[in-house]
């Protein structure tokens, strides 16, 4: 039976493992994570002035707003205080930053009633994370930058977290991704046919919402079967989230048992240590292949193609 640890008093391994057993972690808000917060909600205000930007969608056409949260979402990402500020989360959180490696943060913007569900605005189906060829030991971090009630939060599926389901993660290649799909976000507006892996049957799911205030933090296994609540709230939903996955853990290839994830590829060139943002070595990264590269496949997505 899976459990929500609310300020647990764990070490960095003891959470690891607790989250690779199926556990939720939630952190009430602090200072290093509200600092991310601020820059982001700063950027974005900054996009959208003069107008509110969780309003702002009912103030333009769609095609517009993209025109905006296009260029937003990797000003923030690659902002040159984001790496700085990550590094003083994790650090917050008792993760060593010399085995703890980071993909650069997420800025996820999900609009109100379908206004935009595609591209740079894609609502998440159920999925695992796991199914987008990552490394089983991932680690996923959520926090969002404004108020967040149940009608816009996050859903986890933790019944599930050991249980096989049928998905379509074999049509998913994480260098294809990098050479087509996000490099194409934006052109996407009103669909998207981009190969996003996602649940593909009818379940009875059970239902873990997650909410909280600006500044708090959740933690969850990419293992978690998990999803993009339907916003109805009335407003744009603004949060942020990364991943993190530890050396030690890595070269051990320990985390959750992956049960039902065919994609090909590996993100792990995506992730940078957090002391000095350098990748994992080609040898270790070589142990987590898997598939063939696809012709004019991209093993590194290119920020400058955003």
């Amino acid at each position: 039976m899976s459990a929500i640890l609310v300020d647990p008093k764990l070490s960095d391994e003891e959470r690891r493992r607790a989250l690779y057993s199926g556990d939720t972690v939630m952190f009430t808000p602090r200072k290093s994570v509200k600092a991310l917060c601020d820059l982001a909600w700063e950027l974005i205000e900054e996009a959208f002035h003069p107008i509110d930007p969780q309003r702002a969608q009912f103030e333009m056409p769609v095609e517009e707003f993209v025109d905006i949260i296009a260029p937003l979402k990797p000003r923030f990402t690659h902002h040159a205080r984001a790496k700085d500020l990550m590094r003083n989360l994790l650090e917050d959180l008792d993760c060593d930053p010399e085995n703890t490696y980071f993909d650069v943060p997420k800025l996820r913007i999900v609009t109100h009633g379908g206004y935009l569900t595609a591209g740079v605005g894609y609502a998440y189906k159920k999925h695992r994370d796991i199914w987008y060829a990552c490394p089983p030991c991932q680690i996923n971090w959520w926090t969002p930058i404004t108020e967040i009630e149940e009608r816009c939060g996050l859903v986890l599926h933790p019944a599930y977290f050991d249980q096989p389901v049928k998905n379509n993660s074999n049509q998913f290649d994480a260098y294809q991704w990098n050479a087509d799909g996000r490099k194409n976000a934006a052109t996407f507006i009103h669909e998207d046919p981009r190969p996003h892996p996602h649940l593909q049957e009818a379940r009875d799911l059970d239902r873990q919402v997650i909410v909280g205030q600006p500044g708090s933090l959740i933690l969850f296994s990419a293992q978690q079967l998990h999803a993009t609540i339907p916003n109805d709230s009335g407003r744009t939903r603004f949060s942020i989230d990364f991943r993190t996955v530890n050396r030690d853990d890595i070269l051990e290839h320990a985390g959750a048992r992956v049960i039902d994830s065919s994609a090909t590829g590996t993100t792990l060139r995506d992730f940078l240590r957090a002391t000095d943002h350098q990748q994992f070595e080609p040898e270790v990264v070589a142990t987590y292949e898997t598939g063939e590269a696809p012709a004019g496949g991209v093993l590194v997505f290119d920020p400058n193609a955003q």
